[in-house]
């Protein structure tokens, strides 16, 4: 299996909790003899469509921008059995860096109108991969991502074999929660394994990737703790973690 993973977090490693959950994903799909590139979408160009439909009618299947997306990525994606949309939880949806990933993908279909399902619907012009969506959020319940879950749903529909939110990822890091973490993280390694055979995740994987951090209050505690501490210092969270401005 040929996977393009593409990791939207414009945070770095040792911030993101998206690319935290992607690694492990990644490592699972690897050791099931999954062929993964992980692509970093804050390193990559990539303009915003301008819905001028040059791609359906000029030049039909080719953008008419020459950056990072026509280029490198459109073809890898084109090419690949799965991508994975990993994503951090933006205003309930996914980011912009992603947002502007899947707007350049127009090229994949054609402008005719088909009904699908009883409903209008664009052709494939060609290829077109299976989806995998990754992502994580603050907030604890899992509900958090029901608006994310049904835009991917209704735009790759069949297409979306397998939806990995995890939601209380802030916590998850914090001291006192490593073997849970440690249980999640291997979960989700499970997941990338499964993928890779099955093309699904099993409930008991889904559910050890779900299972709850903490219970709310002390979650709430902990996190209006560490931002009032984040304030009365005047740093940023990443500031903090480089010049251990909070003293704990």
């Amino acid at each position: 299996m040929k996977v393009l993973a593409l990791n939207s977090s414009p945070r770095g490693k040792d911030q993101s909790k998206t690319e935290l959950l992607l690694d492990s994903l990644v490592e699972g799909m690897r050791s099931a003899n999954a062929d993964v590139e992980v692509v970093n979408l804050r390193a990559k160009k990539i303009k915003y469509c301008i819905g001028c439909y040059t791609c359906w009618t000029k030049t039909p299947g080719v953008c008419v921008f020459k950056d990072d997306m026509s280029r490198e990525l459109f073809p890898k994606f084109q090419e690949a059995d799965l991508a994975v949309f990993a994503t951090p939880l933006y205003h309930f949806g996914i980011n912009a860096q992603l947002k502007a990933f899947i707007e350049r993908t127009l090229p994949a279909i054609e402008p005719f109108i088909i009904e699908h399902n009883g409903k209008a619907a664009h052709p494939l012009r060609g290829r077109h991969p299976l989806i995998v969506a990754l992502s994580v959020a603050g907030f604890p319940e899992h509900s958090i991502f029901d608006q994310m879950s049904s835009h991917l749903r209704y735009i790759y529909k069949g297409g979306l074999i397998a939806e990995i939110y995890r939601p209380a990822a802030e916590s998850m890091l914090q001291p006192g929660f490593e073997k849970i973490r440690a249980d999640i993280l291997d979960a989700v390694k499970q997941a990338g394994v499964e993928i890779a055979q099955t093309f699904k995740v099993s409930d008991d994987t889904m559910k050890r990737i779900k299972q709850p951090v903490g219970d709310f209050k002390t979650m709430c505690e902990l996190a209006n703790t560490t931002w009032q501490a984040y304030i009365d210092a005047g740093v940023t969270p990443k500031e903090a973690m480089e010049k251990n401005a909070i003293k704990k």
